[in-house]
């Protein structure tokens, strides 16, 4: 099934109007070159800090600087050909969705959005697992976007339930977000998967107990992904909240894919950090991350590694997060 422009906000998957995060221009500098007939992915990952009024006053203006981003990136044609958005929970922060060209736009679970084929999300059976009130609901949806310039042949999300939350979080529809590209590099499609897992500290919650429910969601994520897997290369991105030493091996041993970042530190011959991105960004000074596999038929290859979104806006950054974005050559047997 193919997701049209003209299908925004229609149907079960809650589609909306199209955009896409990129980087400022001067960090293009950093860029490797590549020849023109090289097939190359751009993917970028970004929380855009995008927080729901009733726990800041909501930054307009830097949801607009984003977009403006975006638009000059596509007016130099060399924009993300998927952008992941997490965080977007103001309705104001939809200006990215809208303005940024993207033709192809899916929005993860709204506030109230039960899993696809799952359960609800908040019962009475669970909901001292977060809240004492006596009908607790979510304040905020999943806060989840994919934003692709290629057509989305399939699409669906898993959001967590109930149990599989801890403090603040459990206040958010936190979920796992899927989408099947048919991309113009290869036969095959990519699968994209965006997410966002529980916070440490911010979720104002014992730490044995966010750890637990860090380790339930993962546990969902690689469920989720044994019942949609069909042999296609796959990139996995979002802000999993996985700078702490127990979460990352759980998480990465768990979903068994190949950490873009490290793979490319790895292979510096093929791979480059774009101008002003450290080292540590990449690997551990970061919850934000991308994971891939290749298939029998299609391999990708990470390429170029940033991460942008640096500038300041009237003395504050853009978000509290910078953007996370890989290019992967695809290399293809077909």
């Amino acid at each position: 099934m193919t997701i049209q422009a003209d299908t925004i906000k229609a149907g079960l998957f809650g589609l909306c109007a199209a955009t896409v995060l990129a980087q400022p221009l001067a960090a293009l500098q950093s860029a490797p070159a590549v020849a023109a007939d090289a097939p190359v992915l751009r993917l970028l990952s970004y929380n855009i800090n995008g927080l729901p009024k009733t726990l800041t006053k909501g930054k307009p203006p830097l949801f607009n600087r984003i977009a403006e981003i975006l638009r000059e990136r596509r007016a130099a044609g060399t924009q993300p050909h998927v952008v992941l958005l997490q965080e977007a929970f103001d309705k104001r922060t939809s200006v990215i969705a809208d303005t940024t060209g993207y033709k192809y736009v899916y929005k993860g679970p709204g506030r109230r959005d039960t899993s696809r084929k799952g359960r609800a999300h908040w019962t009475q059976a669970t909901r001292k697992a977060y809240a004492l009130r006596p009908n607790p609901q979510k304040i905020a949806g999943s806060g989840l976007y994919i934003l692709s310039d290629f057509p989305i042949m399939d699409a669906r999300y898993k959001a967590f339930d109930s149990d599989e939350c801890a403090g603040f979080d459990c206040l958010s529809n936190k979920a796992i977000q899927f989408a099947r590209l048919q991309t113009p590099f290869s036969e095959q499609p990519i699968d994209i998967v965006n997410s966002h897992f529980n916070s440490r500290g911010s979720a104002k919650a014992p730490g044995k107990i966010v750890l637990k429910a860090h380790k339930k969601q993962t546990d969902v994520l690689v469920k989720f992904l044994g019942a949609f897997r069909q042999g296609y290369p796959i990139v996995i991105a979002g802000d999993f909240n996985t700078k702490q030493d127990k979460r990352y091996a759980y998480f990465s041993e768990s979903i068994n894919l190949m950490d873009a970042g490290k793979v490319c530190l790895s292979n510096k011959a093929f791979c480059s950090l774009a101008d002003g991105t450290k080292e540590d960004e990449i690997l551990y000074r970061t919850n934000d991350k991308q994971f891939y596999e290749d298939s029998a038929a299609v391999r990708l290859q990470p390429i170029w590694a940033a991460r942008n979104f640096t500038e300041m806006l009237d003395g504050k950054p853009l978000s509290d997060h910078l953007g996370y974005e890989v290019h992967y050559r695809v290399l293809t047997s077909e």
